[in-house]
């Protein structure tokens, strides 16, 4: 199982790692990062039940973090289209006639798949913290001790988070992609869900905001904002739904017929 799914993982990377690819992917990290930044400092304070305070902006990573929740949906459509594209033009029943374990080929596919997003999320936080160190004196923030053992510790700790946020979008929209297995209607479900459903339908309600993926994964990328979950109850349900999407995926992949 293991040797199936590092070739598996092998095979994809070849695929993605191409120089037109990662220019294009970490271009547009960089500068989602440098003005997403800049906005958050330049706003906080002001007016919005939306913005981040001064006072939650305590290390390099802050700002970047509390801006990037808004990039989830485009994470889950990202891995959906990926999924469904290689199902739709038969790459996926193809692949299996050189690997016919079909769980090791989605782990291994998908494992590629976040290690280039993990590269991705890396050149995010490092041009977030380099925007926030330039802008910070113009908004009165002090950067002392933004780079000291704390803060050190605070930006892995948002890295990791940062990285869970990654995993979770990616389980949801690779689970849409298998089981609709059309481009069109899986990034339409995403959309409608983490749009209307969850902003429209959620919005007050304590229970969609303990359960709804999106309104959870805010309070795992602003942990500091009011009326957040704690990190222990965001981490026990990531847990959850990494497990269903797991679970839903492995089913779907395992006893679809992917002859026609």
């Amino acid at each position: 199982m293991f040797t199936s799914t590092l070739a598996s993982f092998r095979s994809e990377w070849i695929l993605l790692n191409r120089g037109r690819l990662w220019t294009l992917l970490l271009t547009t990290a960089a500068v989602l990062a440098v003005g997403a930044t800049w906005l958050v400092l330049d706003t906080a304070d002001t007016a919005g039940p939306e913005r981040t305070p001064l006072a939650a902006i305590s290390g390099a990573t802050s700002a970047v973090m509390s801006a990037m929740s808004f990039v989830g949906l485009l994470v889950a459509a990202s891995f959906a289209a990926l999924a469904t594209t290689e199902i739709d033009r038969g790459l996926f029943r193809s692949a299996l006639t050189r690997q016919p374990r079909r769980v090791a080929l989605v782990v291994g596919r998908l494992a590629a798949r976040l290690s280039v997003a993990a590269v991705a999320g890396l050149v995010v936080l490092v041009a977030g913290a380099v925007t926030a160190v330039a802008v910070a004196p113009s908004v009165d923030v002090s950067t002392n001790g933004w780079f000291g053992a704390d803060g050190l510790g605070q930006i892995a700790q948002d890295a990791g988070r940062f990285a869970l946020f990654t995993a979770v979008y990616a389980a949801i929209g690779t689970t849409a992609a298998v089981v609709v297995r059309s481009t069109p209607i899986a990034l339409g479900a995403l959309l409608l869900w983490f749009g209307p459903i969850e902003n429209v339908v959620g919005a007050g309600h304590g229970w969609a905001e303990r359960w709804f993926p999106g309104l959870v994964m805010r309070s795992l990328m602003n942990p500091d904002a009011p009326a957040a979950l704690s990190t222990g109850t965001v981490l026990w349900t990531s847990a959850v739904f990494l497990a269903v999407c797991a679970t839903i995926t492995l089913v779907a992949v395992s006893r679809r017929d992917v002859t026609s």
